[in-house]
């Protein structure tokens, strides 16, 4: 018999650049300044129950970082973890990439959500994809979203 799970459901997002005048494709990432023990990140939380996963993606990336005019373009994989620290038991973590246009290299911002997240300070900077140095497995499908970024957009890799 089937067993259906209730999980939190979240949307990550690698939002990714490449300006003219660079050949390499860019990632941006998030580095809690109150909390450097969180390590680098990439921009996601929590869906919220009206949201599409695109939806979930753009709005956390732009509350957390405060990018400029992402756009979503594909989800790329699932990461389904389990523990009693889940308000259901299990997480969903639906990474996507997203494409922007945004030209600062660094920045900092302060979270503004509806949630517990609101206030946090970040230190957003882009990176390299190669160089990223994306902590907790959360660069587990960078390699792809850096491919179809490339192909949809016709820059090299690398």
């Amino acid at each position: 018999m089937r067993e259906f799970l209730n999980f939190r459901q979240r949307a990550a997002a690698y939002v990714l650049r490449r300006l003219p005048g660079r050949s390499a494709i860019e990632v941006l990432v998030i580095l809690h300044r109150d909390s450097p023990e969180a390590g680098v990140q990439v921009p996601g939380g929590g869906a919220l129950p009206h949201e599409t996963i695109g939806e979930a993606a753009v709005r956390e990336a732009c509350e957390e970082t405060g990018v400029e005019a992402p756009v979503f373009g594909e989800a790329l994989g699932n990461k389904l973890m389990r523990g009693p620290e889940y308000e259901h038991g299990h997480q969903v973590t639906t990474y996507g990439w997203l494409r922007t246009d945004d030209t600062r290299d660094a920045w900092d911002h302060m979270v503004v959500s509806a949630d517990e997240d609101d206030g946090l300070r970040m230190r957003c900077e882009f990176r390299p994809v190669e160089a990223a140095g994306i902590d907790f497995d959360m660069d587990r499908f960078l390699p792809m979203a850096a491919a179809r970024f490339a192909a949809a957009y016709r820059a090299p890799v690398g």
